[in-house]
């Protein structure tokens, strides 16, 4: 019965809150533009928010397996609040380092022990499933939201700074409000085992060492740094400056993922719990080259709408992605191998932004589009397929070696 309140309640949550983030999701790094910043300096902002997120986001996933994954959600939920309301008080660059920093830590920290949570409250071999499901009722949910923030950026004045600025109260109000159901419902479905801080990051470091598949593992999420880190922070902003698109383009191509990835998800989740996470993983993957190519090749600014409509139907690869990262180890390990993850991950990923940065505007706009597809075909796709796979859960664990089992 907890399990089932609990997936209710995250459910609940996480749709609340996807509504209002995606109200600014895309016009945050346009935002920082219109306050005066050159798109060098927004890769900047992002690269030093992940370096300053390393620590707090390290440790609400050692939080989760050593004290409580309650805890650790709640924490990360209350961070995630101050960044919309930090971007609407001020603009200066150290202060949009500090509002990028709380996000960071909200997309690396508190979504990590999230889908935990999730994890932990469906079995196994519907775990897929649940993933999509959740995620596609979170997008349904706020499937109009980016053409709401369109309006609301038009009535304030257009694609501006001021026009922008309206929207993160609204998101933080919001954010506060959908953050209730976590705080009154959400408990720890599990016992954890009793660990100490210490022996927590000892046992990150000894599984790593024990399953070689798991350091490539953490080896796809530090490129992936360098695939959507590098590309992501500069898409709006390109959209906006290069192909003219206004802020009804931006809002509808946000509509066209949301369509996309509303209609994909069930589907790509019943097929991962068939064939398996991995292939699934791999099977979307050209879609995710096809949206950038079009990005960069659209001869009119309607075209990125449908450039977005294949990004939604990719981007139904999470939920195995998700699953798949999770069930890499057993349930007892899942916070500190998130931790270990979100160190190495956000450690080696940070300078990606900035590079973006650089490479947008001393090379040329579309130089970061370009190198997400090669490092993401040549390199983390023969990666991925190469990882095993985890959908027979009594397989899988079987050739799992645990610390405890040297112990």
């Amino acid at each position: 019965m907890s399990a089932k309140r609990n997936f209710r309640a995250l459910v609940t949550r996480r749709a609340g809150s996807r509504f209002f983030n995606t109200l600014t999701q895309q016009y945050v790094n346009i935002y920082m533009v219109e306050l005066g910043l050159r798109e060098s300096d927004v890769g900047l902002v992002n690269s030093t928010s992940t370096i300053v997120a390393v620590l707090p986001a390290t440790l609400l996933s050692f939080m989760a397996d050593v004290k409580s994954r309650k805890i650790a959600y709640l924490i990360g939920l209350f961070l995630e609040m101050l960044s919309p309301l930090i971007y609407f008080i001020d603009g200066n660059l150290s202060i949009l380092v500090l509002a990028a920093s709380f996000s960071t830590i909200a997309f690396f920290g508190s979504s990590r022990v999230e889908n935990i949570l999730v994890a932990d409250s469906v079995r196994g071999r519907e775990r897929g499933f649940a993933f999509s499901v959740i995620n596609s009722i979170s997008t349904l949910v706020a499937i109009f939201s980016p053409v709401i923030a369109a309006y609301i950026i038009n009535y304030m004045g257009g694609l501006s700074a001021e026009g922008i600025r309206p929207l993160f109260l609204i998101q933080f109000i919001g954010l506060a409000l959908v953050s209730l159901p976590a705080l009154l419902f959400i408990q720890d479905v599990r016992p954890l085992g009793e660990t100490s801080l210490l022996n927590s990051i000892k046992d990150s470091i000894e599984i790593i060492k024990l399953n070689p598949w798991l350091r490539k593992w953490i080896l796809v999420e530090v490129l992936g740094g360098y695939v959507f880190s590098i590309s992501m922070p500069f898409q709006m902003i390109y959209a906006a400056r290069v192909k003219h698109a206004n802020e009804f383009i931006i809002g509808y191509m946000g509509l066209a993922f949301n369509i996309g990835n509303i209609v994909s998800s069930p589907l790509i989740g019943k097929l991962a719990d068939k064939i398996g996470r991995v292939k699934t993983i791999v099977i979307l993957r050209p879609l995710f080259y096809s949206s950038l190519l079009l990005l960069i090749l659209a001869p009119s600014p309607e075209y990125l709408i449908l450039a977005w409509l294949l990004r939604g139907i990719f981007f139904s690869s999470v939920s195995p992605f998700q699953a798949l990262s999770l069930e890499l180890v057993p349930y007892e390990y899942r916070g500190r191998w998130s931790a270990i993850r979100v160190l190495l991950s956000m450690l080696f990923r940070s300078p990606a932004p900035y590079l973006g940065g650089i490479l947008y505007t001393m090379v040329a706009p579309e130089t970061p589009f370009i190198l997400a597809v090669i490092v993401d075909l040549f390199l983390r796709l023969p990666l991925i397929a190469s990882m095993p796979e985890t959908l027979n859960r009594r397989e899988y664990l079987s050739k799992f070696k645990s610390p405890n089992s040297k112990r």
